[in-house]
């Protein structure tokens, strides 16, 4: 087990909600088997247990291209969706196509990929909090991160309540005018981490006319977090990371992106506020 606590009423900035948060995102992944991608409930569990045996159910969604899971703990709820795992996936990333809906634009392919599961999960999210109100935390890595900031902007738009947003490695998934909006109402309880040369976060590119939201948090080639560090020590520390991988013959880009990278960095981060 841990020792970094969660703190389900907190809406800044906490390490111990982003290492949770960031295992929640991880564990998305764990499916029935290679070919079938809907999340393993039963293994999820006997996971998260291992952790913190307050852990009291796991609720698995899948369709299409899309999959999530909703975690029950004792004390908080967390949505948490899944990223890219197969090519198919990467349609919905590169579809730039805006979509208007809420309050604003929307990636046409991230819309409609979060659209696939939303429905089931949002009732199963009400029968819960109906039965036993507990604090609601979003989260998800790559494609799921866009998914998680889709679901707050669905939040924000009904004025409904949210504790945070955690995401890992994603791309941007609304227009600039819109993320302004978006901004106004969740900046402060947004968490956006990026992991050094990770070419996920790239995209869409602001050229294409989307921006990305929230708090910035930018782990560096040394697993160090920032926030909101600037561009050109983002640009040296980058550049330091393809010279680096470039010796070791991987690829930088695309090992960023993992989310055991991030999972790493966030477990020896040494956050003081």
């Amino acid at each position: 087990m841990t020792s970094l606590a969660i703190s389900p009423l907190k809406t800044s900035l906490d390490a111990g909600n982003a290492y949770w948060m960031a295992l929640l995102a991880q564990a998305v992944y764990t499916s029935k088997s290679d070919d079938n991608p809907i999340p393993d409930e039963v293994e999820i569990l006997v996971q998260l247990q291992a952790h913190d045996p307050n852990f009291e159910a796991v609720y698995g969604f899948n369709k299409n291209n899309a999959q999530a899971i909703l975690v029950v703990h004792e004390y908080y709820l967390c949505m948490s969706f899944r990223g890219s795992d197969e090519k198919t996936d990467w349609l919905s990333n590169l579809n730039i196509f805006h979509k208007k809906v809420l309050f604003g634009e929307f990636h046409k392919g991230f819309w409609n990929t979060f659209n696939d599961i939303w429905k089931p999960l949002e009732q199963k999210y009400l029968q819960l909090k109906k039965s036993k109100p507990r604090p609601l935390f979003l989260t998800g890595h790559s494609l799921g991160g866009a998914m998680a900031t889709i679901a707050a902007a669905k939040f924000i738009h009904t004025d409904s309540p949210f504790t945070s947003v955690y995401t890992f490695g994603q791309p941007r998934a609304m227009t600039r005018n819109t993320s302004r909006i978006f901004n106004d109402e969740c900046k402060t309880r947004f968490f956006r981490f990026h992991n050094n040369n990770d070419i996920v976060t790239r995209i869409p590119t602001r050229s294409m006319g989307y921006s990305h939201v929230g708090t910035y948090l930018y782990i560096s080639q040394e697993q160090e977090i920032h926030q909101e560090l600037g561009f050109w020590m983002r640009f040296l520390d980058a550049l330091d990371g393809i010279l680096s991988a470039i010796k070791e013959s991987g690829i930088d880009a695309f090992e960023d992106h993992k989310m055991n990278s991030y999972f790493e960095a966030i477990s020896i981060w040494n956050f003081k506020e």
